[in-house]
């Protein structure tokens, strides 16, 4: 009780603003420990970097410090699929931050003005969104971006060979004797899904397959089910489902609507390795993404780039980084060779 009153009377004495002085002289230590502690440094005893807290929160006490942090540029999750792209990269990212024992800041596209403070060393952007390009009027911050390559504008770039997947997803139908082959992505302007149409469309001319535009559809143009069902109709035997977005919906559509078995009536290649396409029935081929790889290199790369603009050394060289996915083998997809489906083993 006596111990309280002491500490009550004390901060009758504070300043509205309590100081680091006044944390220091509760707990005991000095200055420089409670700006140790304050900068989460490691070497300070873990008793003592309790007490100097637990003196700093009840005195009200807030560091006026630049907290290193690294920003995490995102604008949109999906209702549909929770668990895709946009939140599995943030948790990756945030999982390889803190690992380095530094913050994540999240910032929506529509408020970039938070990339000003100076505590943010550098930007990730997990995006599809070219407004990203004006951060380069904010000295002394990296950008980056995942899957979306700006290296034409200055913006240091990892991103996934997605031209390569289209092209890897066509030939291995191509292989399984599909010839009429569709093609379904979200978006006609997003990066990602003009480079595997891309990739389809050479492989199917590789093959000697002329590409009927009908064949090529994005789901801003129409309802899946009518795509669908124009396909269906017009004996499409595989369709490859590139679309985080759309792809429960088709493949639900496929199924329980037209009633049709994929990997016999039709069949389907999907975009990402996302944790429940191995459970459906049939488990669906995707094609794998290099997530955490992505997500790793980013990190590193970030954090390189802030230390170099912390010692007046920021590199003039823009930074253009692919991977390579990989297609994972399921029941997905018929063997058409030699007239009709093949039974095959999962893999």
């Amino acid at each position: 009780m006596a111990s309280l009153l002491k500490c009550q009377g004390y901060l009758e004495k504070l300043s509205m603003a309590p100081s680091i002085t006044d944390v220091a002289r509760l707990a005991k230590v000095s200055v420089g420990t409670v700006s140790r502690v304050m900068n989460g440094e490691t070497s300070v005893n873990a008793d003592l970097r309790r007490r100097v807290l637990l003196e700093s929160r009840r005195i009200g006490f807030v560091p006026k410090i630049a907290h290193t942090r690294l920003a995490l540029m995102s604008s949109w999750s999906n209702s549909v699929m929770p668990v895709g792209y946009t939140s599995i990269m943030t948790s990756l990212i945030t999982r390889f931050v803190m690992q380095r024992k530094l913050g994540v800041e999240i910032v929506d596209m529509d408020n970039l003005d938070t990339l000003y403070d100076s505590g943010i060393k550098a930007a990730i952007g997990i995006v599809f969104d070219d407004r990203i390009a004006a951060l380069h009027e904010i000295p002394n911050l990296p950008v980056l971006t995942i899957n979306h390559p700006m290296v034409n504008m200055g913006i240091h770039s990892l991103y996934t060979d997605h031209f390569e997947q289209g092209m890897s997803a066509t030939k291995h139908l191509l292989e399984k004797g599909h010839r009429r082959i569709a093609f379904m992505a979200d978006l006609s302007t997003e990066w990602g899904g003009c480079e595997r149409r891309r990739g389809y469309e050479q492989a199917m001319k590789e093959a000697g397959l002329t590409v009927d535009p009908s064949w090529v559809r994005f789901s801003e143009e129409a309802p899946i089910y009518d795509i669908l069902r124009r396909w269906v109709r017009d004996e499409a035997t595989a369709i490859l489902n590139f679309g985080e977005r759309v792809g429960p919906e088709a493949i639900h559509v496929l199924q329980s609507v037209f009633n049709l078995q994929i990997g016999r009536d039709i069949s389907t290649i999907t975009l990402e390795e996302l944790p429940f396409y191995q459970y459906l029935s049939p488990p669906q081929t995707v094609i794998r993404q290099p997530l955490e790889e992505l997500a790793r290199l980013a990190v590193d790369s970030a954090m390189e780039l802030a230390g170099a603009c912390g010692q007046g050394k920021a590199s003039r060289k823009v930074l253009d980084i692919r991977l390579h996915g990989e297609l994972v083998e399921r029941d997905s997809v018929a063997d058409l060779r030699g007239g009709k489906p093949q039974k095959r083993t999962t893999a």
